[in-house]
């Protein structure tokens, strides 16, 4: 078999810039994995400087986010648009050459106009990354109209009651060998993420708080909205008092392992409906056990009682409510959650993640979805 690998050129594949960008860390590994295993030849349109054992097609185009700080909002937003559209359209061309007609992309928004004339005989296989919401939303039941298109939704939560050709679930999957089990117990509870109000460090602070543990919160301070700005400097802020509280801003991706290694479990109190949240795996595979409120994806990466405590954050009807192992809500169910951690095996965290979340799992996820969308073509 062989596939088109596109995602937008924001970024190199991996990353080579500090900004938190998962779906380019899945497109390599993704790519690299199909590559070693044998069975599909991938040819990965991405940026210079990305690294892959896939075959690259650079064009000798820079990351876009190295314009970023240069050009004023529209104008980056005007640059971005346009390289994008340039690898696509340069992507097709190679298809032709090579006799690709099966393209995955790890994005659906402003695809309409490309693909709606990209040529016929083209099939799109389209990973959602996004909550179903907004333009992300929109640009998907646009795209629906294309009988040649078909979308990979990466937990089932996440397809809420949108209608749409899918062609499968994909859970994300890592590379154990950058995830390192440990099984020593930290002595305190890691938040990490976005400081923005749906990733719920507020309510992480405040059960710290009431069982005197200390609390480290882990990610990039979001202050371009007044409400973001707002919820830093009046919620945030106030609590680091760096002993009960310490903050530490984006860390280098390498570094992760170490900060997972060394926190007895990571807090998830979101108040969204997040679709995957790789951040989970990630811990587990570390031997870090998860607690979190029941929202989005969480139900179907957590194992309750065995992986770490899943919360209901409120009474509002969720698929699961009330049969959690905690039956308390919100702040006081983290609180009671957090006490108990130690019921929860480091290791079977591990052996969760190595049944269900590897890289390998992935790979063999897509690949049934590529050969019976190859086989569709040929009738």
């Amino acid at each position: 078999m062989n596939i088109g690998m596109f995602i937008t050129p924001n970024h190199t594949v991996p990353p080579d810039d500090p900004a938190i960008a998962a779906p380019w860390y899945i497109a390599c590994d993704l790519s690299d994995a199909l590559t070693r295993r044998g069975n599909v030849s991938v040819s990965l349109f991405a940026p210079s400087g990305s690294k892959t054992t896939a075959i690259l097609y650079d064009f000798d185009i820079p990351p876009t986010i190295r314009m970023v700080s240069s050009l004023p909002k529209e104008a980056y937003q005007e640059k971005e648009a346009a390289d994008e559209a340039f690898f696509f359209q340069r992507m097709i061309e190679v298809g032709k050459e090579k006799n690709i007609t099966l393209f995955h992309l790890h994005q659906s928004f402003r695809m309409y106009p490309l693909i709606a004339k990209a040529p016929k005989g083209c099939s799109f296989l389209i990973t959602l990354h996004d909550p179903m919401m907004g333009k992300k939303r929109d640009s998907l039941e646009e795209l629906s109209v294309f009988p040649n298109c078909s979308f990979v939704s990466i937990s089932d939560a996440q397809r809420g009651d949108v209608k749409a050709r899918f062609a499968g679930t994909v859970h994300h999957g890592l590379v154990l060998e950058n995830f390192p089990f440990s099984n020593a117990i930290g002595s305190g509870f890691s938040v990490f993420g976005r400081i923005i109000q749906v990733k719920g460090q507020d309510d992480a602070i405040v059960a710290a708080r009431q069982i005197g543990a200390p609390l480290i919160i882990i990610g990039e301070a979001v202050r371009d909205t007044e409400e973001n700005r707002k919820f830093w400097e009046e919620r945030i802020v106030p609590t680091i008092d760096g002993s009960h509280v310490r903050y530490v801003p984006v860390i280098d991706r390498s570094d992760l392992p170490t900060y997972y290694q060394h926190t007895k479990a990571i807090l998830m109190p979101i108040k969204w409906e997040e679709p995957f949240g790789l951040v989970m795996i990630e811990a587990m595979a570390c031997g870090t056990p998860v607690i979190a409120y029941n929202r989005g994806s969480v139900s179907e990466i957590v194992k309750d009682g065995v992986t770490g405590f899943i919360i209901d954050s409120d009474n509002e009807e969720r698929s699961g409510r009330g049969t959690w192992i905690i039956k308390k809500q919100g702040i006081e169910g983290l609180v009671e959650a957090m006490t108990r951690i130690d019921d929860i095996s480091r290791l079977a965290c591990r052996k969760h993640v190595e049944e269900h979340f590897t890289v390998e799992q992935m790979a063999t996820g897509y690949e049934k979805l590529y050969e019976k969308i190859l086989n569709e073509q040929s009738l």
